[in-house]
């Protein structure tokens, strides 16, 4: 077996990735059958991928940007789920079939109707699942079954879910009429607490408590954290990963989530708006018509929205204060009112649109920029996916976001269009100045002695030459008149 191994390193090389190999010995011979790499073939998970991708590096047959490349941005999100803190204060009662990773508690049901009902924390315990099962699923926090295994429809949908799973649990007997369920030494009834590891398959008794997950001490998130950190800092970063490296320091720096969840927050039908004004059905069409379809591979461009938006947040956050969006944010219709079908009666797509200004006001490494809009239409799979407005400031909405299954964009920075095979560049550009602009230091000036001269007079402006030429260079003034990004940081 030793020319084996000999074989999958050459191929490991060749191909730079994990192989599938088929393989057999006849008359002491080894004979190769098929070989390909995994990911044509689709059977790397989002863990699998990463591992897979971080293992090449240490054994340097591929550089940071290819193990980037690698890396699905699920992958984050299955090894960072919250540790289990008193383990060994719960009684393991049973092992199954991990088949969606994650960590879950709560109390055992066996009815789909009364976790859509309810709404509790509960798990969904049945024989198998249905595609009517599927809602509660989504509810629920997690499924276990006593039948099936890595392919079954409960480990395919969970997984699609991204909640935690255990299937295959032989010994688990179910009584769906008299709720209950029984194991070897234990019967278990409706509404016991059972703490759920999709990681290895274990069932506990007892309600889990969760402690937050340290990505420091995990050796290959560590290690990516470290790779990610070096592609920005030499600015080496491939263009085709700029939204999914970014999204990934935000992670690791102010940790934030890779992917957007779901909220328990409801609906409000309301339609007596504070910070705007919904547009009229034809200013809507006209909203359709700018849009852009994202191309097929340029997956990394769902990425650069989220991450533009996270960032626009946390730094008026950081610098405002939390609730105080309606000095630099409003949203520019009703998500609520914008759904349409897009494929027959079961598609859905959403038009959101959100504006954010006064950016160079508050953020002085953005001092030339004092309108960003985005509208992003989304396609929607349920109502859980649904965005919507929130009314909780009495000031001013914001917007609940659903989901990040874009398909189209519009983004508009000072009233210029965005064309979004520009936009990774521009984008990247733009973060970098969070970190890396020296621009005020370069030319021996503050934020707020530049705002302080573009209060004065347009006479005594003139008289400072240094100001001046600094304020026509960053456009906001154009023949000694205030720009549009000028007015902006007149008070």
């Amino acid at each position: 077996m030793e020319s084996l191994d000999c074989i999958k390193t050459r191929l490991e090389k060749h191909f730079k990735d994990a192989m599938y190999i088929e393989f057999t010995i006849q008359e002491n011979k080894l004979w190769i059958l098929e070989a390909c790499v995994m990911e044509e073939i689709g059977r790397k998970t989002g863990r699998a991928s990463l591992k897979i991708a971080l293992d090449l590096y240490r054994e340097k047959i591929i550089n940071e940007n290819e193990a980037i490349s690698k890396i699905q941005i699920n992958g984050i999100t299955e090894v960072s789920h919250p540790n289990l803190k008193n383990k060994d204060k719960l009684k393991l009662i049973l092992k199954g079939c991990a088949v969606s990773p994650g960590i879950a508690t709560g109390m055992i049901s066996f009815s789909s109707q009364d976790i859509v009902n309810n709404r509790n924390n509960c798990i969904l315990c049945k024989e198998e699942v249905s595609p009517e099962d599927i809602p509660a699923m989504k509810i629920a926090q997690a499924t276990i079954t006593t039948r099936g295994g890595m392919t079954s429809h409960a480990a395919l949908c969970s997984r699609g879910l991204k909640k935690c799973c255990v299937t295959g649990i032989d010994n688990l007997r179910i009584n769906s009429l008299q709720k209950i369920a029984t194991t070897n030494d234990l019967i278990l009834k409706e509404g016991d607490w059972i703490t759920i590891d999709g990681d290895n398959g274990c069932i506990y008794l007892g309600k889990g408590l969760f402690e937050n997950f340290n990505w420091r001490e995990n050796e290959d998130l560590y290690l990516l954290h470290r790779i990610i950190e070096k592609v920005i800092c030499t600015n080496t970063v491939n263009l085709n990963a700029i939204g999914k490296v970014w999204l990934l320091r935000d992670f690791f720096l102010h940790n934030i989530p890779v992917e957007i969840g779901t909220t328990n927050k409801k609906i409000v039908k309301k339609y007596e708006y504070i910070s705007f004004k919904h547009p009229t059905t034809y200013t809507i069409k006209k909203y359709y018509k700018l849009l852009t379809e994202i191309p097929f591979g340029l997956e990394d461009i769902k990425l650069i929205i989220i991450g533009l938006r996270n960032t626009l947040l946390r730094q008026l956050v950081n610098k405002v204060g939390i609730g105080k969006h309606y000095k630099y944010y409003r949203p520019i219709l009703d998500p609520m009112l914008c759904i349409n079908y897009s494929d027959g009666k079961n598609t859905r797509e959403q038009l959101i649109g959100e504006e954010f200004f006064d950016v160079g006001k508050y953020l002085p490494n953005y001092i030339d920029i004092y309108k960003i809009r985005i509208y992003t239409l989304v396609q929607i799979e349920g109502n859980d996916e649904l965005s919507f407005l929130d009314y909780t400031n009495m000031k001013g909405e914001s917007i609940v976001l659903n989901s990040s299954n874009i398909k189209k964009v519009y983004i508009e920075i000072n009233k210029t269009a965005i064309d979004i095979n520009e936009l990774p560049n521009l984008y990247n550009i733009f973060r970098r100045r969070e970190y890396f602009w020296t621009w005020y230091d370069d030319n021996l000036t503050t934020h707020k002695e530049m705002i302080d001269f573009l209060n004065k007079s347009q006479n005594e402006r003139v008289k400072d030459f240094r100001m001046n030429i600094y304020a026509h260079e960053l456009e906001l003034l154009e023949n000694n008149s205030l720009t549009n990004s000028g007015k902006a940081l007149v008070l």
